[in-house]
This record gives structure tokens, sequence and C-alpha cells, in this order.
């Protein structure tokens, strides 16, 4: 009789759950169920040059930065490079007390020539300000890739141009040969050439001692304390990188492995934020990348 009233409890408990499970409040959104909560305060993208050339390398910096102390973020989720060449993948993670930044950079080489756009890198996560399921995404990128042979900021020579300049060499070809012909009747016409002495060659200047990469970064915060435009802060970002002993093209971890100096690579991890951190921080970060560099230079 007990094994009955037990077994009667026990169907009852199941039609209770069969119910409370078919109640759209106790269902979850599809795809929600492992995301984490997070505050996104910031996710971006940047290349270091709008334009570059068949067969040049360079970066594409994803830039990520969320209120939490996480050892990861693999929510994180790079554009297609398309028919690029990934050379590099390389993602910097650090952590302090305003949350945890992730910056990482992909080396690139083109293959073709034109225009291509890089779709907005993502995250899905929890909003931790609304408590929903959101996507957060950066704006996309666009890198014009020139053909060999081709002027950066312009298209290639025209017909128009090159005959331009067949133009102008025929005319200064005519002016040498007029000059030519003048020094040769003044020659025939000369009775007497007096001898002239020759005159003593002044000893050749030494050249110029090579600029170190400590005077080269000292130029290049010179010019960009001056005007801190992208131009400038891609210069001081490059003598960085070259003080630090690295090779062109190469990574963020690259230099920071190469450089001995804390002082420098405090200034390589100033310059990589200022480059690559969001559009609202980056005046902040400029003035960090300023003293950090300065502090290097002593």
């Amino acid at each position: 009789m007990a094994r009955a009233r037990r077994a009667v409890a026990a169907l009852g408990a199941c039609a209770a759950l069969a119910l409370a499970a078919g109640s759209s409040a106790f269902v979850r959104p599809a795809g929600a169920q492992g995301l984490r909560t997070l505050h996104v305060d910031a996710l971006a993208m940047r290349v270091d040059k709008q334009q570059v050339h068949l067969g040049e390398t360079f970066h594409l910096a994803i830039h990520v930065h969320v209120r939490e102390r996480v050892p990861a973020l693999d929510e994180l989720v790079v554009p297609d490079v398309g028919s690029m060449l990934l050379l590099g993948d390389e993602r910097h993670v650090s952590q302090s007390s305003n949350g945890t930044e992730v910056i990482e950079t992909l080396t690139l080489e083109p293959r073709d020539a034109g225009a291509y756009t890089f779709p907005p890198a993502y995250l899905d996560a929890i909003d931790a300000r609304s408590k929903r399921p959101s996507r957060f995404s950066a704006a996309p990128v666009r890198v014009v890739v020139l053909a060999a042979g081709t002027a950066a900021g312009g298209s290639a020579i025209t017909a128009a141009r090159i005959g331009g300049l067949l133009v102008a060499a025929l005319a200064v070809l005519a002016a040498v040969l007029v000059a030519i012909g003048f020094v040769r009747v003044r020659r025939r016409r000369a009775q007497t050439v007096a001898d002239a002495a020759l005159p003593i060659a002044a000893p050749a200047a030494p050249d110029a001692a090579p600029l170190s990469p400590r005077d080269e970064v000292a130029g290049a915060l010179r010019a960009y304390r001056s005007a801190p435009a992208d131009g400038a802060l891609t210069a001081l970002r490059t003598s960085l990188f070259a003080a630090s002993g690295v090779a062109p093209g190469a990574t963020l971890r690259d230099a920071l492995a190469s450089a001995r100096d804390a002082r420098l690579r405090a200034a390589l991890l100033a310059a990589e934020d200022a480059a690559f951190g969001p559009a609202a921080g980056r005046d902040g970060a400029s003035r960090e990348l300023i003293d950090a560099t300065q502090k290097w230079l002593g």
C-alpha cells in the first residue's frame, strides 16, 4: 500500500514538471544558453595602412575591452580575410583594474589588386546592461590594394602624361644639341687658347653618420608631438619596432620578445593602443604614448 502511494506521488511530480517545461517563461532563448554576461565597452578594427601594394604586408588589428577580468575572450570572431594571405595571427590579452583588454593582430599580404572591405569582427554575449543576448560588432574596414607600378594615392601614369614627358625630353635634347654646336663654333673661332689652371677639388665632406634607432625614435616623437596624425603615429610606431631590433613586418609579440628594456616594451604597448585602441580613448592613449616614449629616451 505504501509502495502504491509512493508511485502515485512520483507520477504527480513528473506531471508537474512536464507542465512547467511547457511554459514559455522557462524556455531560454535559442543559442543563448552558453553565452557569458559581459560589459562590452569597446570593439573596433583598424589597419596600419590604408593603401598597400601587391606583395606588401600590413596589419589588421581588432581591439576589445570588457569590464570583467577574464583570462581569454574566445567569443571574439575575427573577419574573413578572403583571398589575402594570412601570415600571422597574434592575440594579446592584458588585465587591469578596469577589466580586460584584448588586441588581436592579423598580419596579411594581398594577392589581388582593388578595394577590399573587411567585414566586422564580432562577439556574442549577454549584455550586462540589458540582460539580453546581443551581438557586438566593429565597423567594417576598407583597404585599397595597388597593382605593381602604381603610385600610392593615384592611378597609373596615363598616355597623356607620357606624351608630355616625351615632349619635355625632346625639348631638353634640342637645347643640349644647340649648346654643343655653340661651343664648337666658339672653339673654331678662337685663335689662342690659354692653358687654364685646373681647380683643386675641395675634399669631399664625410658622409653623415647614420642615425641610431634612439635618434630615429626621438625624431619621430618630435614630429608626432607637432602633428599627432595617423602618418606621424605610424612613423613613431615603426621606429619603436625598429628600436626593439625586429625586422619590418614583425608583430607586436616579436617586438615585445626582442625588447629587453621594460620602458621600451611599455612604449610599444602604448603605441599599439594609440594606433588600434577605441576612438573615444585616443587622446589619452596619445598622451600615454608620448610619456612612455619620453621615459625610454631619458
